[in-house]
């Protein structure tokens, strides 16, 4: 009898055992893709008939398209601050006030702070296996090389990518984002110190300055000027690099097939995954598209559209095979997939051809960088969740990036949300599972840098979307561009008072100028203005992460590999590379 009941506990225990660890493989997955500078007007669901991304819409078939998704910020860093803490990037102090908005170098102080935190975070502390492949540009170092900023910091139990960004600089042309943004950058600096050498030679040759005064002046004028040649001259050097985990594995990055080895990286943790049951959370964050263009041999002159079509073609093919990894594995089924970019297209990047390298911003105005227009901040957004999104979900109303924390965080991870902080970002599972169709946001604001150049109003159901302009960009004539980037600062805008108001919900390219005399327009311009207000009056001042001394590189905490030549390849890709 004794036996019998023992038997009768064990199997008691091995059936609780079983069931819990069956609970846990029921947990749902996430895979979070995000490209880079992608403009609305580049994906076929998106209106665009000539650049082929079949398994980008495959999932917006199999899931939803969002039409109205926004992002935080027109420029990378700022933005995916937001995407993982659900927060305006000014909360966090991922907001500039002045030119420089990104993350501008790897040995820098600058980066998302540590008391942030992020839906990789969360997805950590529930038991999650978590990894990020590709982009991070969110800082890596604080004072000392503490890796305070990096990934495996913030949540990721596995980094394989660049700690910054793409850039041209990293390519063979020698184009260079300074000297595309100031074109006689280099002969300024230049004629600066080969002025002061010859006014110094001249001050000791006729004996008007003494050797102390014109060693004074050298250090004044000469010295910062060769630092900032020198730095500028070098971002390739200094930023351009690949890490798996805190290593530095290849410097500097060797382009050729780097897609594939991303997707490489992503199959084996989903493989890992399949074997040890444990959930996931994967990012997929994709260099493409911005610049510099890189696209395997595969895949050159696989578009209609030049590099730049032949890279996005790419990425579409990059995430197909992410997506049919998770098929082949049975994952797919239990896995929300969301596929966004960190903002709109480059309208100003070109090539030396005069070829367009930029994302294309559709039937919308503006693109990258100019803060409040909608083509640098409404981007193609698809999800997929079987049991949970019906297949073809249109989704008009107004939506954010920052919505994903606390979507995870509830409809997923089943946390409430932090008390300890304003979350600005809202659930949308209501949303995308048909259970509620009220607009999330009754209010977005539109940053640039520290400044809201722009806000939208959603009253109602959202049949109606109000948006007002206080600051728009000076464009150069009829170009909605500003040279290689529109800027934030009072010489490079034009202040509108009263606002300028549009119905986006009926008139998305802003043609149709509504009259700000009409008694109804007033009112609506007034409520827009009072929750601008008690917005600002809720930012609480942190200490900015693009402060110039924060900013500013560090030679102590420049990364690198093979001292003292700082060249290597990633061994385990060492056949796919140009040596």
């Amino acid at each position: 009898m004794e036996a019998m009941r023992l038997s009768s506990v064990l199997l008691g225990v091995v059936v609780l055992m079983a069931s819990a660890a069956d609970e846990r493989t029921k947990r749902p997955n996430v895979v979070v893709f995000l490209a880079d500078d992608l403009g609305i007007g580049d994906i076929g669901c998106f209106g665009n008939g000539t650049i082929r991304t079949p398994n980008i819409d495959r999932i917006a078939r199999n899931g939803a398209k969002l039409t109205h998704h926004l992002t935080a910020a027109a420029l990378c860093t700022p933005s995916r601050a937001a995407l993982l803490t659900g927060r305006y990037p000014i909360r966090s102090g991922m907001a500039s006030h002045h030119v420089g908005r990104v993350i501008l170098f790897v040995p820098s102080e600058s980066g998302i702070p540590q008391n942030e935190t992020t839906f990789a975070e969360v997805a950590q502390r529930n038991g999650y296996a978590t990894a990020l492949v590709g982009k991070w540009h969110l800082g890596v170092h604080c004072k000392v090389k503490d890796f305070c900023h990096h990934p495996l910091n913030k949540g990721f139990d596995f980094f394989y990518g660049t700690p910054m960004t793409n850039l041209k600089d990293f390519g063979d042309s020698g184009d260079k984002v300074a000297t595309s943004q100031f074109k006689r950058f280099n002969p300024i600096l230049l004629s600066i110190i080969a002025g002061t050498l010859v006014a110094a030679w001249s001050l000791l040759r006729f004996g008007l300055f003494g050797r102390c005064g014109v060693g004074l002046l050298l250090i004044l004028l000469v010295f910062p000027a060769c630092v900032v040649l020198f730095v500028v001259n070098n971002f390739k050097f200094m930023n351009s690099m690949i890490m798996r985990d805190f290593e530095v594995v290849e410097q500097p990055i060797r382009f050729r097939n780097l897609t594939q080895r991303f997707v490489n990286e992503g199959t084996k943790f989903l493989e890992e995954r399949q074997k040890d049951k444990k959930p996931f959370l994967l990012m997929m964050s994709w260099l493409q598209v911005h610049t510099v263009l890189h696209t395997s041999d595969e895949f050159k002159g696989h578009s209609a559209h030049g590099a730049f079509g032949d890279n996005v073609e790419e990425m579409d093919w990059g995430t197909g095979e992410i997506v049919n990894a998770l098929e082949r594995m049975g994952l797919l089924d239990n896995t929300l997939v969301y596929f966004t970019s960190d903002n709109g297209g480059h309208l100003e990047e070109k090539g030396h051809d005069g070829s367009q390298e930029g994302g294309w911003h559709g039937i919308y105005r503006g693109g990258k960088g100019q803060g409040g227009m909608e083509g640098g901040i409404r981007v193609p957004t698809v999800m997929m969740w079987k049991n949970h999104i019906k297949p073809q979900t249109v989704i008009d109303a107004p939506t954010s990036l920052m919505d994903v924390f606390p979507t995870l965080m509830t409809s997923v991870f089943k946390e409430k949300l932090p008390t300890d902080r304003v979350i600005d970002g809202r659930n949308i599972y209501p949303l995308l599972s048909g259970k509620d169709s009220t607009p999330p946001h009754k209010f977005l604001f539109h940053y640039c840098g520290t400044d809201i150049h722009a806000a939208r109003y959603t009253p109602g159901k959202g049949e109606d979307v109000y948006k007002v302009h206080y600051a728009t960009p000076r464009w150069i004539g009829e170009s909605e561009g500003c040279g290689f980037m529109c800027h934030c600062n009072e010489r490079h805008v034009i202040r509108h008072s009263p606002p300028l108001l549009y119905n986006i919900a009926k008139d998305p390219s802003e043609k149709t100028l509504l009259d700000s005399s009409d008694p109804e327009n007033r009112k609506i311009i007034q409520a827009i203005g009072d929750a601008v207000q008690s917005h600002r009056q809720g930012v609480e001042d942190v200490p900015s992460q693009f402060a110039f001394g924060r900013m500013a590189p560090r030679p102590w905490l420049q990364p690198y590999c093979n001292f003292p030549y700082f060249d290597c390849v990633d061994a385990e890709y060492g056949s796919l590379h140009d040596r």
